[in-house]
């Protein structure tokens, strides 16, 4: 995309679009279950690197954001003020975030309207053309470019020069650009919780029960094909600082969050894993919360696998430890790329649970590639026999659009036929 010179006056034109106040709406609809709702982290992550690297920070006003399912017409009311909306989307709230969007655009023509988050197709065009009122599609980490965003506003001319972006030109034309470096050092990351981002949200809701989303790293290893967290990370686990991470627990045991929903993809594939299921534990029973602190166990490490979850036991902070297999057949396992999983790990970890009197549950996918019935049913059976006697949990298959799954030649390899469906989501209640 060409930049032509400005004249005198179209460079002042330009100095006072980019000075001017500038109000910023941000939706993540999560789900709520048992009267309880999720802290909107992502989005609040975007106000809270804004708020801090912006260079006038105060240029903007970020509204409170859409955190839960309300009705659209009242969602859409409360974003039509403002001049940029951001959308956090993944399966549980793309449908929803686009209905919003069209809305809002067709009320408010000139809102900048911004997708991000998983579900957004790394390879956008049809995804735009089908959805013209979405302006922009940003993938991956999502904070440097927000930001870059807002303070470019409202020049659509600067876009090209954004990384990780996705839009259609004005002469119609399909723009990718390249994607950004990930984020190597996390501290440049601020925490929306320390730095007070959740704090008038939460003045506004008092009667709310809120869930903490929680990072302690970002990244995974593993290439299972079922899922977009790998490959959307190129493999590489960074962390956050420590000491960062245990102000945060403060936080949520100051601010009595009875349950913490930690985002790692792999708990316990860091020593000092050991070191954080501990605080929690202790500061659990020094100030009773949190309540329960709710991880994913690593795939493999078996020793850290089991002192992490061993810990959370003992400290009542766990439910149950999820072994989460997906499947025990290998050719199955060979091809959504889990081979190189132990299943010996898993089954280890439960033997010793089961010994421990900690109660386990496991996770079986129904739909896999090469899966049969009889294959499956025998996976069933092995379970059983080692001592899986509380809960077999079966989720059925769901293709996510970033996962090698999502690929049709994937797909047409492994003779897969997909069908749309409503979200079966376990943790989740209904509204209409």
């Amino acid at each position: 995309m060409t930049a032509f010179p400005r004249s005198a006056s179209e460079g002042g034109e330009h100095a006072a679009a980019h000075s001017a106040s500038v109000t910023v709406g941000l939706v993540q609809i999560n789900n709520g279950f048992s009267g309880q709702n999720y802290l909107p982290y992502s989005v609040a992550m975007l106000e809270a690197y804004v708020r801090r690297k912006a260079a006038n920070p105060d240029r903007f006003h970020f509204k409170l954001p859409i955190y839960k399912r309300i009705s659209i017409g009242d969602a859409v009311a409360r974003l039509l003020d403002c001049d940029i909306v951001g959308f956090s989307t993944y399966v549980w709230n793309g449908q929803i975030s686009l209905e919003i969007a069209r809305r809002l655009k067709s009320q408010r023509p000139n809102v900048l309207v911004v997708f991000g988050g998983p579900h957004v197709p790394d390879q956008p065009e049809e995804f735009l053309r089908t959805h013209s009122f979405i302006d922009i599609a940003v993938h991956n980490e999502g904070e440097a470019t927000f930001l870059r965003l807002l303070e470019t506003y409202p020049e659509r001319s600067d876009w090209a020069d954004i990384p990780s972006i996705s839009f259609i030109a004005d002469d119609g034309r399909y723009v990718r650009n390249a994607n950004v470096k990930r984020i190597d050092d996390l501290d440049q990351l601020p925490s929306p919780f320390l730095d007070g981002i959740f704090d008038p949200l939460m003045r506004a809701n008092p009667d709310e029960v809120w869930i903490g989303l929680w990072e302690t790293n970002r990244g995974c290893p593993f290439k299972c094909t079922f899922c977009d967290w790998g490959s959307a990370t190129a493999a590489k686990v960074t962390k956050f600082n420590l000491e960062r991470l245990y102000r945060e627990v403060d936080w949520f045991s100051r601010n009595k969050t009875e349950y913490i929903f930690c985002c790692d993809a792999n708990f316990g594939i860091q020593k000092r894993d050991v070191e954080i299921a501990g605080y929690v534990a202790r500061i659990k029973s020094e100030t009773g919360y949190p309540h329960a602190l709710s991880v994913q166990n690593t795939k493999n490490a078996t020793e850290r696998a089991y002192l992490t979850q061993k810990i959370l036991s003992d400290a009542d902070l766990n439910k149950g430890v999820a072994l989460s297999m997906q499947s025990l057949d290998m050719t199955t396992l060979g091809a959504i790329k889990r081979d190189n999983i132990s299943l010996e790990t898993y089954m280890e970890l439960q033997r010793r649970f089961t010994r421990d009197r900690v109660e386990t549950y496991s996770d079986l996918i129904l739909g896999l590639p090469g899966e049969t019935y009889d294959s499956f049913v025998d996976g069933v059976r092995l379970l059983m026999e080692n001592g899986q006697h509380n809960r077999i949990q079966f989720n059925n298959l769901s293709i996510l659009p970033n996962a090698e799954m999502g690929d049709p030649a994937y797909q047409k390899k492994y003779g897969m036929v997909t069908v749309e469906s409503k979200i079966v989501n376990i943790h989740g209640e209904r509204v209409e």
